[in-house]
């Protein structure tokens, strides 16, 4: 059992970016598929533009929760095998995804903020945009979610069922990311499957992970050798 209690604090990340994502994705209620009429989408972000707001900050400081998180997992996964580049795509994923969040939070918070003092179409319009934008952050989470994986069964740095379970995450974000071709059902950027199955199946590896981090079960790092001269 490492004593890095930086690493516990990546875990602490981790578990914040579960429950500031969870709040900020239930709190304003599901939102309308980008099917539903002008009148459908301009009264839920109207009725809701406190909650929208609110959910835009909380967005954002999911999204360097999520690369703290992230940065201590890379790390872990460093030390236990310094000649491979998964823990530099983990890293380099991580940011791809924390961005896209920050993004779609200011998106959010832009739509929300304006509501009551311009056209219905350009809302409806900025309203599509942002769906269709946290749709194809499946492709991104993807990466990050992939070096997981592959860092978790190669290194053994955690159960594999949880390399298995970083996998399964990111081929479920990148199915889910081909939502965008949707027009009708289901399936359309703002329907309940695409958004909620993809944001769950990497929040379940995320909480999975940071427990194991918070309570820094995770195997000691052999020392190096001392070169003899």
């Amino acid at each position: 059992m490492t004593q890095r209690h930086e690493l516990r604090w990546g875990g602490f990340a981790g578990l914040a970016f579960v429950v500031f994502a969870g709040i900020a994705y239930l709190a304003p209620g599901a939102p309308p598929r980008v099917t539903a009429s002008a009148n459908e989408i301009t009264t839920y972000i109207s009725d809701g533009r406190f909650e929208l707001l609110g959910a835009g900050l909380l967005w954002a400081a999911a999204a360097g929760l999520v690369v703290w998180f992230s940065a201590a997992f890379a790390e872990a996964i460093r030390e236990r095998e310094e000649r491979s580049d998964v823990h530099m795509a983990l890293l380099a994923g991580s940011v791809l995804v924390g961005g896209a969040l920050f993004l779609s939070a200011a998106a959010t918070a832009a739509m929300a903020y304006g509501v009551d003092t311009r056209s219905a179409g350009t809302t409806v319009t900025m309203f599509e945009g942002l769906m269709v934008l946290n749709t194809m952050i499946g492709f991104a989470a993807a990466l990050p979610l992939t070096a997981a994986g592959v860092g978790v069964l190669r290194t053994h740095l955690m159960p594999d069922w949880l390399g298995y379970v970083a996998l399964a995450a990111a081929a479920v974000s990148v199915v889910g990311a081909f939502g965008i071709f949707a027009t009708s059902g289901n399936y359309v950027p703002g329907g309940p499957v695409m958004s909620l199955i993809s944001l769950s199946a990497g929040g379940i590896f995320v909480l999975c992970a940071s427990g194991f981090m918070v309570r820094e079960h995770l195997p000691e790092v052999a020392p190096m050798p001392l070169s003899q001269t």
